[in-house]
């Protein structure tokens, strides 16, 4: 099941696939980046694929609209910031245990998950933004704040995602993959071809 099933359920619009990311800490297992364009002019939602942190629950997808994506990208520049500093301070001081929230970076969105055989959606999500040393290295974890529930159904639930991150680099190249101009030509590429037969 792919995340194209988010779109024919719940708006109707269909995506394509803008970019992708991988994730060294996952053993560099890639996620699309998908997008959908709106009715109106300039409309699109970023479809993000995201590491499901149950079993049972096999895909879910950060669901941010174009008008945010600066926000979401300010907040993983600022999260970065703090994963650089932190790391060189734990090299110079000796420390290899932490797992500290970076309180001060907030960032909310709606995320799709399947659940059972429909996708789900938790309208407003809270991200929480850690770092962790794991294994002497320390990583960027980006996490639902508390449980993500469907707004259909209470009983629907699952703990969330994870978006973890290895190195500033790693932030660096997925902050690329989500250039909105990506998006914006896709789309007019797209309407340029189709135009041309009508």
């Amino acid at each position: 099941m792919t995340i194209l099933a988010i779109l024919i359920t719940f708006t109707g619009f269909s995506q394509e696939k803008i970019s992708s990311y991988s994730s060294t800490y996952l053993d560099g297992k890639e996620f699309d980046i998908n997008a959908s364009k709106g009715k109106k002019e300039g409309d699109y939602t970023y479809y993000i694929d995201v590491y499901s942190r149950e079993s049972y629950t096999k895909s879910i997808a950060l669901s941010i609209d174009i008008k945010d994506i600066d926000k979401f990208t300010t907040s993983l520049s600022m999260a970065k910031d703090k994963l650089s500093t932190w790391s060189k301070t734990a090299i110079e001081n000796n420390v290899t245990s932490l797992d500290k929230t970076m309180e001060h970076i907030k960032f909310n969105s709606p995320v799709a998950f399947y659940y059972g055989s429909k996708w789900q959606f938790d309208f407003s999500v809270n991200y929480l933004f850690r770092a962790k040393i794991i294994d002497g290295q320390m990583y960027l974890i980006i996490q639902n704040k508390n449980e993500l529930v469907s707004s259909s159904n209470q009983f629907m639930d699952t703990k969330g995602f994870l978006l973890v991150f290895s190195s500033v680099d790693e932030i660096d190249e997925f902050v690329k993959a989500l250039d909105k101009q990506k998006v914006i030509q896709h789309f007019n590429v797209q309407e340029n071809t189709e135009e041309l037969f009508n």
